[in-house]
């Protein structure tokens, strides 16, 4: 090795070891610390399903919760040997389908609804919650000639946006053009909607266009001089986000820090939803027992999303 190195120039020999090391170290290190010794920890947790099993838990729901579940399949199932089957249909179905005893974890972006409480208490399901990520509801939009970090709204503002009160950006800010505001929402169906609507104060929704998820949402505004809407802060990545003054008159703009610290005025919680507390070493408990362990945050947070602990 010695004598290839004296072969080369020095800047790039010193590039090679540089990057030898730091391959040694994510190998040796990090992967055994992040990885191996989790996953050892969970098999002695899971010690009754660490070989292969024919059982499969099934999830549906929230298309926010989604990319979660879809992350946490492969490597459940590669601990313990369950399948993890997923599917969206937003937090309606989530709540639908574990009502309806069609699957036993609902994955939700919002707390149940009065309605869905009562349709629970007929069919003899108590509705159980389980925060397993934190979020927040991102207003983004398409402005030209505005940078990230100059759009500063009020929740009044956006509640104007949305009601169709204010139909121009020159009336949400004067020093914006006359221009006509292009406004984006989701479907009723949707976890995140109701959320935005509750936790803006928006009563009557009036959009220009409605999408069925977060990718499509991101598409239509980023796609769109003019826009306005809203999605999971999971996907704003490259996007341009508003910041929302909270009720003291601060603004915030939507981060890791200020949605863990609950400082974004619209933060939430990602829940799955079963039917009551699961049985103790059932594979419905080992699997949100995987989603809460340290292992499992880390998913949470490379899906783009905040850990819950």
């Amino acid at each position: 090795m010695a004598a290839i190195l004296r072969k080369i120039p020095r800047k790039t020999a010193l590039i090679v070891i540089l990057l030898l090391a730091v391959a040694a170290i994510s190998v040796f290190v990090i992967y055994p610390f992040i990885y191996v010794k989790p996953q050892a920890d969970l098999q002695q947790t899971l010690g009754l399903y660490t070989g292969h099993s024919s059982d499969t838990i099934n999830i549906a729901g929230s298309t926010t919760v989604l990319p979660i579940s879809l992350a946490m399949a492969p490597l459940f199932h590669y601990i313990t040997g369950v399948n993890v089957q997923v599917s969206a249909g937003g937090s309606g179905l989530g709540y639908s389908n574990v009502i309806d005893r069609i699957s036993p974890i609902g994955a939700v972006s919002r707390p149940p609804e009065s309605s869905e409480i009562n349709r629970a208490a007929v069919n003899g399901i108590n509705l159980v919650l389980r925060s397993v990520a934190l979020d927040a509801i991102c207003i983004i939009w398409n402005i030209p000639g505005i940078e990230q970090g100059d759009l500063k709204l009020t929740k009044d503002q956006v509640v104007k946006i949305y009601s169709g009160v204010y139909t121009q950006w020159n009336q949400v800010d004067p020093s914006l053009s006359p221009v006509i505001i292009w406004v984006v929402g989701r479907e009723p169906n949707s976890g995140t909607r109701e959320t935005f609507e509750t936790r803006f104060g928006v009563s009557e929704t009036k959009v220009n266009q409605e999408v069925t998820n977060n990718q499509d949402m991101v598409f239509a505004v980023t796609s769109t001089y003019y826009s306005i809407g809203y999605c999971s802060f999971a996907y704003t990545e490259g996007v341009n986000t508003a910041e929302i003054a909270a009720e003291n008159g601060t603004f915030y703009a939507p981060t890791r820090d200020t949605i863990k610290n609950r400082e974004y005025p619209a933060w939430r919680e990602l829940y799955y939803v079963t039917n009551g507390t699961p049985f103790k070493g059932s594979l419905i408990d080992m699997y949100l027992d995987f989603v809460l362990s340290p292992t499992g945050q880390n998913i949470v947070e490379l899906t783009g999303y905040v850990s819950i602990v």
